[in-house]
């Protein structure tokens, strides 16, 4: 996440844990939080180094607080920290924290943001800070997130609307609001995955497997720029692997929702032909039976 710089005062963290590589501070109340932060940061680090080649991330500090609104002052001394943020990361300094509520009361789902964070850490130390803007918050995304309905509507309405923005200029005007910043955030957090579950070939004969999107990695903490690592995990630019990534788009957000309708439409059609059908049905039984009404009556007169 994008850091804002500002001076606060610090915030107290009496409480504390240990854990192989991690350390663990938070606020008095939060004793059961400190000792589960302690038990999961671990694995989740080693998880997320799976993707990092064997690249191992040294001490991570841990710093949980209760509210958002307190990140800032709990952060390193001057880094400060987003106003919307829910947890923060700064990965020269191998710390990240953490919210447990929001700013306005609500309980927020912690243990998911520390790992977002720790992704942060992780993939900043592997690659220097030298990641792009759409990596690292593609990557955290990677490590620590379902699908989100609320991503794949504004997926939808910037196809729709053709808003979808290229990957260098998101790069160069990542918004720094989070209002601002939700198509950005769901393009990187999209893009990476793509990347991730590409495999080396783009047709039936891959699987997907996973290591052509760890050599990229690789290959950038080796010092490459994108274009190389990419054509040394994919065999294509970055680019041309862009490019790739915005056909699967319309496929999944445009052509699919297209089908989708064009199959609602033939399921309505056919319930009005059934129904009018039933309809037609019922008045010709309507019909049948005032004649046969109609008949008994003629016959009674005629008797």
């Amino acid at each position: 996440m994008a850091l804002i710089h500002t001076l606060v005062l610090a915030l107290v963290l009496p409480l504390s844990a240990e854990a192989p590589r991690v350390s663990v501070r938070a606020e008095d109340g939060l004793a059961d939080q400190t000792a589960r932060a302690a038990a999961i940061a671990g694995p989740a680090l080693a998880r997320i180094e799976a993707d990092l080649a064997g690249l191992r991330v040294p001490q991570v500090e841990v710093r949980l607080v209760k509210h958002a609104e307190d990140i800032a002052a709990a952060a390193p001394a001057g880094r400060g920290a987003p106003t919307w943020a829910s947890g923060t990361a700064y990965p020269d300094e191998g710390v990240v924290v953490v919210a447990l509520r929001g700013r306005d009361g609500a309980l927020l789902d912690w243990e998911r943001t520390l790992a977002h964070e720790l992704a942060h850490v992780a993939l900043g130390r592997a690659l220097g800070g030298r990641e792009p803007r759409w990596l690292t918050e593609g990557f955290a995304n990677l490590h620590s997130s379902d699908e989100s309905l609320t991503r794949a509507t504004t997926l939808f309405g910037a196809m729709v609307a053709g808003k979808i923005r290229p990957l260098w200029e998101i790069e160069e005007t990542f918004p720094a609001e989070e209002a601002e910043a939700g198509l950005a955030y769901a393009e990187s957090y999209d893009f990476v995955a793509w990347l991730a579950w590409r495999g080396r070939w783009s047709d039936d004969r891959d699987d997907g497997d996973r290591e052509p999107f760890r050599r990229f990695l690789a290959e950038l903490a080796a010092g490459n720029d994108l274009d190389a690592a990419g054509l040394a995990a994919y065999g294509r630019r970055l680019v041309d692997l862009e490019a790739e990534w915005l056909g699967s788009l319309r496929e999944r957000y445009l052509w699919v929702p297209l089908s989708f309708f064009g199959g609602l439409v033939w399921v309505l059609a056919s319930l009005l032909l059934v129904i009018g059908w039933l309809r037609r049905r019922a008045a010709k039984r309507s019909t049948l039976r005032r004649w046969e009404i109609e008949e008994a009556e003629e016959d009674a007169r005629d008797e």
